[in-house]
């Protein structure tokens, strides 16, 4: 992993939470991340793919994810996750691969966006590649933004 190309994923997240929902974001230390990583009570997955092998994973409270799919439905409040609010989720997730694809393409890496996988529930990922974790403090919840790159 090269440090140009962990910023411009955490560039492309950080567009799409403050430039497309509005939120107020601001990051943590970055730390390396040994088996295992921990996904938090829920979390999108997205892969890039092309020049770079980039696996994204962005794990956060219910609370945090209720706070999203509510900013997407322009402030309505949401208490619960019903199937258009995972729906929603998943499209989030959409957002934040395509961002970040745009700003690896920008620094010249070719790459593509696989679909968004949702993950409900604390889980641990487990991988031979290594993960970098940094914490992001979006309003009032934490993000916890894991990112994974190889050459391909």
């Amino acid at each position: 992993m090269q440090a140009n190309q962990i910023n411009a994923i955490l560039s492309g997240t950080r567009s799409v939470l403050e430039g497309h929902l509005g939120m107020q974001v601001s990051s943590g230390k970055p730390t390396l991340q040994v088996n295992p990583v921990f996904s938090g009570q829920i979390s999108v997955i997205v892969g890039m793919t092309g020049m770079l092998k980039v696996d994204l994973i962005l794990g956060m409270t219910q609370k945090a994810v209720c706070a999203i799919i509510s900013k997407m439905f322009g402030g309505m409040e949401i208490q619960e996750i019903d199937d258009m609010g995972w729906s929603a989720f998943s499209e989030f997730g959409n957002w934040v691969g395509a961002a970040c694809c745009t700003e690896l393409m920008n620094n010249g890496y070719e790459v593509n966006i696989t679909p968004p996988i949702i993950n409900e529930g604390e889980s641990k990922f487990r991988s031979v590649h290594k993960f970098i974790s940094i914490p992001f403090q979006v309003d009032e919840n934490e993000i916890m933004v894991h990112v994974s790159a190889q050459q391909s």
